[in-house]
């Protein structure tokens, strides 16, 4: 690992001691106008126990010097003199130096602390450096019952402080790692979940791809026979080969792509609710990327929990995006029913939008359909959505999808086997 340089490590070490100094400012004097406690070790600490390579003596040093100069300005500002202000303020570097040093040996020496252990470096390190600073206040006498009793006090308030800012920290730092874990896992679903939408796209053309294949080699068969078109048969058969090793080629990536979104039974498991949960963020992106809303209700349940986790995405993702880009109002209602029976799970996706017009309807889940333009670059959807779904829902999982539509909006009853889900 790369040694930081030295211009490095000051940076970082001023930039902690300024904090240290700045929090050395809420102090309270106790046993004389001299000796004070302050929260600046509070920080000093903390920071030390949360930074793996936090660079404790340059920091508690330069803190030290630091909070010595505020001392004497400060003093000079009460109308002392900055030589005696100066003075009496030393022993005060002497104990971020001190507890600099015990601190460091303590993270040193012991690699692995327990909280108990932590407990008790922390409140001996606060105690033997404000006992080394009483020590050298020779106007204090550092072995009193009030002496003794004020710098355990001491000790024991301000670790306190350092635990519980450690809890806090580490606190919303395990709630910042979960939230992102759950973003990362969200993107990871949705993205896997496309990403079957294509596999399932590139599984149909596989018998387009083999069908004209073997038209072009019927072709070269067909011109062969004709003196007066070997040319033409020559080509029509390079043509073949060509189709052949596109194939070749066409199958390597399916199966590859196929293999790496292979999932073994179990090792992601959801109910509806939760696959609902996972869209509704992306959902809303998509509403807000068209300057519109969406708000998703949800009646009824299921008690199925299924597999099948990235197929059941790709179904439901294609059905809302499309209502909300078909809308014609800013803000886009989505209503799912769920019901089960005995043997399959029954779901209902509606919209509030203006519907699908009747010699439309039967014609939605051809390949290629799509009434979708956009009128600014011409640019015309795949029309591969709801052909998707179709498959989806029918071939892959068993199941059937009927589409209707009103005056109220279009409306898409799903049915899925139970056994298919849960196997």
């Amino acid at each position: 690992m790369k040694a930081p340089n030295v211009f490095d490590l000051f940076l970082r070490a001023l930039f902690y001691s300024l904090i240290t100094v700045a929090a050395a400012q809420f102090y309270i004097n106790i046993f004389s106008p001299e000796f004070s406690v302050s929260l600046g070790v509070v920080f000093l600490a903390a920071f030390a126990m949360l930074a793996p390579e936090f660079p404790v003596l340059p920091v508690s040093a330069l803190s030290g010097v630091l909070i010595l100069f505020s001392r004497a300005f400060y003093g000079v500002l009460k109308g002392s003199e900055f030589t005696s202000a100066l003075t009496l303020a030393v022993p005060e570097l002497f104990f971020y130096l001190f507890y600099g040093v015990l601190l460091t040996v303590y993270l040193a020496k012991l690699q692995r602390s327990s909280i108990l252990l932590d407990t008790a470096a922390l409140f001996f390190c606060d105690y033997a450096a404000n006992f080394g600073e009483l020590m050298l206040r020779l106007n204090i006498n550092a072995f009193s019952l009030s002496s003794q009793s004020g710098i355990i006090i001491a000790a024991l308030f301000r670790t306190a402080l350092i635990l519980i800012f450690l809890t806090v920290f580490r606190k919303y730092h395990l709630v910042l790692m979960k939230k992102e874990q759950q973003d990362y896992y969200q993107n990871l679903s949705l993205l896997t979940a496309r990403l079957q939408e294509e596999v399932i796209w590139m599984e149909k053309n596989t018998s387009l791809v083999e069908s004209t294949m073997h038209s072009a080699y019927q072709l070269f068969e067909r011109l062969r026979l004709d003196s007066g078109t070997k040319d033409a048969a020559k080509d029509a058969l390079i043509i073949a080969n060509d189709i052949h090793e596109i194939k070749k080629e066409y199958y390597l990536i399916l199966r590859g792509l196929s293999d790496a979104l292979q999932t073994k039974d179990g090792q992601l498991c959801m109910n509806f609710p939760e696959m609902f949960s996972l869209l509704h963020t992306p959902l809303e992106q998509f509403a807000s990327s068209l300057q519109k809303t969406v708000s998703l209700e949800i009646k009824g349940s299921s008690s199925v929990r299924t597999s099948r986790v990235y197929e059941l995405l790709s179904v439901f993702r294609n059905l809302f995006m499309n209502a909300v880009e078909a809308s014609k109002k800013p803000h886009v209602s989505i209503r799912i029913t769920l019901e089960d029976d005995s043997r399959e799970v029954l779901l209902t996706v509606a919209d509030d939008g203006p519907g699908i017009a009747p010699d439309a309807l039967s014609q939605i889940f051809d390949a290629g359909f799509s009434t979708k333009i956009n009128y600014k670059t011409g640019e015309v959807s795949r029309g591969l959505g709801l052909n998707i779904v179709k498959g989806i829902v029918e071939d892959r999982l068993g199941g059937s999808i009927q589409a209707v539509s009103g005056p109220g909006g279009a409306s898409f009853s799903i049915r899925l086997p139970k056994e298919t889900l849960e196997g």
